[in-house]
């Protein structure tokens, strides 16, 4: 019988086997880091994306800062503004008061009366004068009462008094002052 040898065939087929096994393990190593790479560039390209919008959103946040301060600093002037133009239409209002309130009185003086003194005391009036009989201080204080500038008028005292030889009724009267509001 005749004998072959196949060791050798047998050595070589493993070699090659092993050739083809570490082949596939290079291939598949080089498979895995190529994939790894790819996957990192990406996560890293992902990564500066989300660096860059956070850098425009922090800008944008920053410039609304901006706009934000202005809006409050306009809306602060106007609160001032609007306060000084309170200021100025009651300064205004309390200009025209008295004129009002004199114009009135001297509207409303019947004939044979006069008045002597005229105090305001913040809202509180008092006139002091001469009339020539009681019916005449009565009309005029009922005038006053009508008059939508005064309250509570009352007659605080009346006496008769010889003025450059007539008599006179001399007579004190207290009011309250109601002044409009603007508008």
């Amino acid at each position: 019988m005749i004998r072959i040898n196949l060791l050798p065939v047998r050595a070589e087929r493993r070699k090659e086997l092993l050739r083809r096994h570490v082949a596939l393990v290079v291939l598949l190593l080089v498979v895995v880091a190529g994939t790894i790479a790819t996957v990192h560039a990406m996560i890293g390209a992902d990564i500066d994306r989300a660096r860059q919008r956070i850098s425009e959103r922090k800008a944008e946040i920053a410039r609304l800062q901006k706009v934000i301060g202005e809006v409050k600093e306009f809306r602060k002037k106007k609160r001032d503004l609007e306060e000084k133009l309170d200021v100025i239409a009651r300064l205004e209002e309390r200009q025209r008061g008295p004129s009002r309130v004199l114009h009135e009185i001297a509207r409303l003086i019947p004939e044979k009366m006069w008045i002597e003194k005229l105090r305001d005391n913040g809202g509180q009036i008092d006139l002091e004068g001469y009339a020539i009989d009681n019916q005449t201080i009565a009309r005029f204080m009922t005038d006053l009462e009508r008059s939508p500038l005064f309250r509570g008028v009352r007659l605080e005292v009346t006496k008769q008094v010889a003025k450059g030889g007539v008599n006179l009724k001399s007579f004190t009267i207290h009011a309250t002052i109601v002044y409009p509001k603007a508008g």
